[in-house]
């Protein structure tokens, strides 16, 4: 009874912890309050004096129940965020919550983040809610996702800049379709000079592990280099929409290989990110772009 009572006190002393982790990755709470039930339901059949750290262990159990939650959502094609208004003042106002916790959520979570979350795949959600918001390491995300170090952190990469494009207003879906559609037309005629004009002063590509195993550069900076590269290549490119945005795909029977994931800001490319990694390629909704007769 007493180590029953024990458990009992370690779990509601990271109860308001565990909520707030649970509501940043979901955006509901009826499905918060099934990971927490769950998270207690392992906690109390767990051989406790193998617990090294508990807060640890208990996030990594919410954090799992999460990611099951997100892809049965995703499969249902169900979200979340019809309530989010109102889930977010009763999260909040939760009897469990200080005043200064409930501020913090308050602050941090609001609408507008749960409605870019929601457009996020389970994995980058996850990624990005554990690394950015808590800190987790990326080896510690990858044993939650089944997934590598590396893997891990370009889902958390990726999440990010979504999640800024999404909260700046010079991001165009429509504009940022012609400027991927002018590059790739630069690219294949080998327009050296018009190539330079849609690269930002800054512009950087960066390739992944696995991209660079089949002969991507891993790194390229400015628009001269940017521009070398791609001049008279991407022949075998195709538009494609990534998760909305779009970008380019090469594919080998009928299979992704490289996703470029481009970053534009003001009609300019300000990153081009190549993705090889099947487990990030995996996460992402890829429609490809009808091509357009002469293309």
């Amino acid at each position: 009874m007493e180590s029953e009572d024990f458990l009992e006190q370690q779990f509601e002393a990271n109860r308001p912890h565990l909520r707030a982790v649970a509501y940043r990755i979901l955006g509901s709470t009826h499905d918060v309050d099934d990971a927490l039930q769950d998270a207690w339901l392992r906690l109390s059949s767990t051989d406790f004096e193998q617990v090294e750290n508990v807060t640890g262990w208990l996030t990594t159990v919410v954090a799992r129940t999460c990611l099951n939650t997100l892809r049965s959502r995703q499969r249902r094609a169900v979200g979340s965020i019809d309530d989010a208004t109102s889930n977010i003042d009763r999260f909040a106002s939760h009897s469990a919550m200080t005043p200064e916790e409930q501020a913090e959520v308050a602050d941090s979570i609001g609408v507008a983040l749960l409605v870019v979350l929601e457009k996020l795949s389970p994995a980058e959600r996850i990624a990005f809610v554990l690394h950015d918001m808590f800190s987790f390491s990326f080896d510690e995300i990858g044993g939650i996702l089944g997934k590598s170090s590396d893997a891990s952190r370009q889902l958390a990469s990726r999440a990010r800049r979504r999640v800024r494009s999404a909260d700046d207003p010079s991001v165009d879906p429509q504009r940022q379709r012609a400027v991927v559609d002018a590059f790739l037309n630069a690219s294949r005629k080998g327009d050296f000079q018009t190539l330079l004009t849609l690269l930002s002063p800054d512009v950087e590509l960066v390739a992944d592990s696995a991209a660079v195993a089949i002969g991507a550069p891993e790194r390229k900076d400015g628009p001269f280099d940017v521009a070398t590269r791609f001049s008279g290549g991407a022949q075998s490119a195709r538009t494609a929409l990534l998760d909305g945005l779009a970008g380019l795909v090469w594919a080998q029977g009928g299979k992704p290989k490289v996703a470029f994931d481009f970053t534009v800001i003001d009609g300019k490319v300000k990153r081009i990110d190549m993705i090889g990694d099947e487990d990030v390629l995996s996460e992402m909704n890829i429609e490809y772009v009808r091509r357009e007769k002469g293309d």
